[in-house]
C-alpha cells in the first residue's frame, strides 16, 4: 500500500517571500535600466507642466475664477494617480511578455493570487514614484501643494489606487485572452476613462447616455468630492462610500475576469507562445 502524502497548506511566511521574490525582481529590473526609471518620471511631469501651464493662463485672463487652477491641478495630478496604476500593472505584465519570462513565472511556485499581489504592489510603487516629481513640481511651478487637500487626499489616492488596480487587471486579462495582437487596444484603453470620468469639469457636462457610464465608474466620485473641497464645499462622503462600494464590486469582477483569461490561456498553450 502506498502511504499518502499530505500537502501541507502554504504558510504565511512563505506566502510573503513570494510576492517579495517577484517585487525584488521588477526592483532590480528598473534599477538597472534608467530609461524605465525616466518613463515612470515623464508622462505624469509632462502631462502636469502642460496643464499647469494652461489653468496658469486661464487664471490669469479670468482672474475671478482662479480656483479653476486648483481643481486642474488636482484632477490632473488624481488622475495620474488612477492612470498610473493602470498603466503599472500593464508595463509588469508586458515586460514579462518582453522577456518571455510567462512560462517560467507560472511554472514557479508562485499562485496566481500571489501574482496579482505582487503586480498590485509594483504598480503603486511605480505610482508613487512616478508621482513623486509632478508634486514637486506643481508645488514650485505654480504654488499648488496636493497636501492642501488635507486628510481626504489618502482615501482619494487609495479609492483612485485600486481603481486602477482593477481596470490594469482587466486590460491584462484581455492580453492573456487574446494576445499581442490587441496590445494596441490595452494601450488605448488605459485612458480610455479618463473622460468618463470628469476630472476637471462637472458630469452635467457629459451627453445624457454618458453621464450613466460617467456614474458607474468609482473614481467619477471620488473627483466629485474633490471638486467639491477645492470649491471650498467640503468633501462628499457620500460619493466616497459609493467609489468604495463600486471599486469592491469591479475588483471581485476582474479577478474573476483574470481567472478564466488564465484558465484559457492555458488550455490553449498561449502563454508559452506570447512574447516578441
Amino acid at each position: 500500500m502506498v502511504p499518502s502524502v499530505s500537502i501541507p497548506h502554504p504558510s504565511p511566511t512563505l506566502f510573503l517571500r513570494r510576492i517579495y521574490g517577484l517585487m525584488l525582481r521588477i526592483f532590480y529590473l528598473h534599477i538597472e535600466s534608467w530609461p524605465r526609471l525616466i518613463e515612470v518620471l515623464y508622462w505624469p511631469t509632462i502631462n502636469m507642466l502642460s496643464w499647469g501651464f494652461t489653468s496658469l493662463y486661464i487664471m490669469r485672463e479670468f482672474a475671478h475664477v482662479n480656483v479653476v487652477m486648483n481643481v486642474m491641478l488636482a484632477g490632473m495630478l488624481l488622475s495620474e494617480t488612477l492612470i498610473r496604476g493602470s498603466i503599472g500593472c500593464l508595463m509588469l505584465f508586458m515586460e514579462e511578455v518582453w522577456a518571455r519570462n510567462l512560462g517560467h513565472l507560472y511554472a514557479s511556485p508562485m499562485r496566481m493570487v500571489d501574482y496579482i499581489i505582487g503586480l498590485f504592489m509594483m504598480s503603486s510603487v511605480r505610482m508613487m514614484l512616478g508621482m513623486s516629481l509632478a508634486v514637486i513640481a506643481a508645488y514650485f511651478l505654480f504654488g499648488f501643494s496636493i497636501l492642501s487637500l488635507g486628510a481626504p487626499l489618502a482615501l482619494y489616492i487609495a479609492l483612485l489606487m485600486i481603481n486602477g488596480w482593477w481596470y490594469g487587471l482587466l486590460l491584462v486579462s484581455m492580453l492573456i485572452r487574446f494576445g499581442l495582437a490587441v496590445e494596441w487596444l490595452a494601450w488605448m484603453g488605459a485612458w480610455l476613462t479618463i473622460p468618463l470620468l470628469a476630472p476637471y469639469y462637472p458630469v452635467s457636462i457629459l451627453p445624457i447616455p454618458l453621464q450613466y457610464l460617467s456614474h458607474a465608474l468609482p473614481a467619477t466620485y471620488v473627483f466629485q468630492s474633490m471638486k467639491s473641497q477645492v470649491a471650498g464645499q467640503g468633501a462628499l462622503g457620500n460619493d466616497l462610500l459609493i467609489a468604495l462600494g463600486l471599486n469592491a464590486f469591479y475588483m471581485l469582477l476582474s479577478i474573476v475576469v483574470f481567472r478564466r483569461a488564465y484558465a484559457a490561456a492555458r488550455r490553449q498553450g498561449s502563454l508559452l507562445q506570447m512574447g516578441e
